[in-house]
């Protein structure tokens, strides 16, 4: 039993350095600190989470991992420099890279590497006080419970990790140019950002960093109440003359500059604030973003004509299906990075080693055997959405490796590697005969396959589930289909023109797509075609950066075919949606009602 006022010692490994005190906010789940998941006041908005609708601001907020954006690293940044509601600490099973790199701008410590789950020993209303003074060293956490009845003393230790406790700073080690960067030789805006990839190295143990092609930077607008967090860092760097030196796109944005004023677009209904109010938000961000030497054409699929990859060179982005997809499709190296480190990145043309840059980091863990009946039906976009999600809910922070799947084209392929944000940790998946690593079963997991490894048979029913558990209203009637999370690719744009050939929508159907892709639809009279229904493309937004209205989202019904819209944009204050099949969600606009036709009988 614990005796009352005696703390409760553990020991973990610090992350991030710092020292903080103050009352626990626990939850065995994860959390994302990206605005549509924890507000700019710091309260949690992710539809049925435990913690939804309780603020963190002020806590030590202990929870398992990160999921859903790497912005959540310029959300949490943001709500410690200027909005003043961040937690004083991270407590986490394993706190992910993306609130690393956030951790280390807010100013607030991280601790991970513990030998029991953090939620067991730390209940909510503790006071917990955290001393973690060396990056990849021991720290201490002092738990005094608010309720000391029955508690007991866990005896936890250090957890080992690659046969050492935590690592020093002496393993990463820095080239004569980056030293020379660290020192300012190369001005202040690559002095400033070094400093800051230098701690997340040491926050991640690299030992060097790594050369990257490209970079994709997060979007934002000027706003103090919703926004990603990133504006007010792109514009000190870009008062500090910071210029990027290697090839830099943008994420996708709140509006298409040239639709500002179209009423038929989605920035126009039940929002929190006018078109023109919000755009005048985005343009200074766009202007540091081009002052810094960006391509300021947003989009989310960069990989699909702005800057691909190639075989096994590094890059650093802040979307996470282009990690996603850099990697599992085009062999390239890329994690889910911090987008706040994604900046710093581009700014000086390195990023440090960590994750899934390691080979050994990107072998396989368990096999996913797709059954003949699954795979014989595989057809639609949404099918491949399914399918994605039945594996990463599973896999969760290990490796999958699927067999039992013959092609997938690029459509097919987008939509089975968007599923990495909502439900996989890391951007890792082999397709065996299909992905550039996995020719063979052998060479998806480095060698020979393990005797003991983990197998699961993949049937109908699991991605039956998959629609069946983000149902999230019993409301049929839609009021809005939303298609194009990712961005939609041309061919996607051709073959929903085929679909609507002959139909007039009754409800909303918004098909999200890029600037390349629009003037290309546009330049073959798809656009037209798609438009003679009803429906609107709409070009350079995401879905989740257009603000509803709270009281009016509430009551809105969406259908969509995307994982990260059902899951991401689902919060306090957003609409609820059904998650269905591409012909599913076009039907349910025509129609007024969504009626799901697969998969789930």
């Amino acid at each position: 039993m614990q005796k009352t006022g005696q703390p409760i010692i553990l020991k973990g490994i610090t992350r991030v350095e710092g020292s903080a005190e103050g009352e626990a906010l626990v939850t065995s789940s994860f959390l994302s600190h990206l605005v549509n998941a924890v507000d700019s006041n710091g309260v949690v908005r992710i539809h049925g989470h435990p913690l939804m609708g309780q603020s963190y601001a002020g806590k030590i907020v202990v929870y398992d991992t990160d999921k859903f954006s790497t912005g959540g690293a310029w959300g949490l940044s943001f709500k410690a420099k200027v909005a003043g509601t961040a937690p004083k600490a991270l407590v986490c099973r394993n706190v992910h890279p993306i609130s690393v790199g956030g951790a280390i701008d807010a100013g607030i410590p991280a601790v991970d590497g513990l030998d029991v789950d953090p939620w067991t020993v730390i209940h909510t209303g503790d006071r917990v006080k955290i001393s973690a003074p060396t990056a990849g060293g021991e720290a201490t956490i002092e738990v005094y419970p608010k309720d000391p009845a029955g508690r007991t003393v866990p005896g936890a230790k250090i957890k080992k990790r690659a046969n050492k406790k935590g690592w020093s700073k002496s393993d990463l080690v820095l080239t004569a140019y980056e030293k020379e960067m660290l020192a300012g030789t190369h001005g202040k805006a690559r002095q400033v950002a070094m400093e800051r990839l230098v701690k997340f190295g040491e926050a991640m143990g690299s030992r060097r960093m790594v050369p990257i092609c490209s970079a994709h930077l997060f979007d934002d607008y000027q706003s103090r109440d919703f926004t990603v967090g990133a504006w007010p860092t792109f514009e000190a760097f870009a008062k500090m003359g910071a210029k990027v030196v290697v090839p830099t796109t943008v994420e996708s944005t709140a509006m298409g500059d040239d639709l500002v004023d179209d009423q038929g677009m989605p920035w126009h209904y039940k929002v929190m604030a006018p078109a023109r109010e919000v755009y005048r938000g985005m343009v200074p961000v766009h202007d540091n973003l081009k002052a810094m030497g960006a391509v300021v054409i947003p989009t989310c699929i960069p990989y699909a004509h702005l800057s691909p990859p190639k075989f096994c060179e590094y890059l650093a982005t802040s979307e996470s299906n282009a990690a996603a997809y850099s990697n599992i499709m085009l062999g390239a190296r890329v994690n889910r990075d911090p987008a706040n480190m994604v900046l710093y990145a581009a700014i000086t043309g390195v990023m440090p080693e960590y994750g899934v840059h390691l080979q050994e980091n990107r072998t396989g863990n368990m096999i996913f055997e797709v059954d003949r009946e699954v795979s014989d039906e595989l057809s639609d976009v949404g099918d491949y959405v399914a399918l994605g999600g039945a594996i990463g809910f599973r896999a969760g922070d290990r490796v999958p490796v699927v067999t039992g799947l013959k092609r997938m084209t690029n459509a097919q392929a987008k939509a089975f590697c968007a599923c990495v944000s909502p439900a996989l940790t890391y951007p890792m998946i082999h397709i065996v005969g299909i992905t550039p690593e996995a020719r063979t079963l052998e060479e998806a997991f480095g060698g020979k396959v393990p005797e003991d490894v983990e197998r699961i048979r993949i049937r109908k029913k699991d991605l039956g589930n998959v629609f069946r558990n983000l149902r999230q209203t019993e409301k049929t009637e839609i009021d809005a289909g939303v298609i194009g999370c990712p961005f939609l690719m041309f061919e996607e744009l051709a073959d929903i023109a085929r679909i609507l050939q002959g139909k007039k929508v009754r409800t909303r159907l918004w098909l999200f797509t890029d600037y390349v892709n629009y003037s290309a639809a546009e330049k073959a009279g798809i656009l037209e075609r798609i438009e003679a229904s009803g429906a609107r493309v709409v070009h350079s937004s995401c879905p989740g950066m257009v603000v509803r209205d709270r009281a009016e989202a509430e009551k809105l019904v969406f259908a969509t075919d995307s994982l990260k819209v059902a899951m991401l944009f689902a919060g306090i204050g957003w609409p609820k949606n059904w998650l269905g099949t591409r012909e599913d969600v076009v039907n349910a606009a025509v129609t007024g009602n969504f009626v799901p036709t697969k998969w789930l009988d």
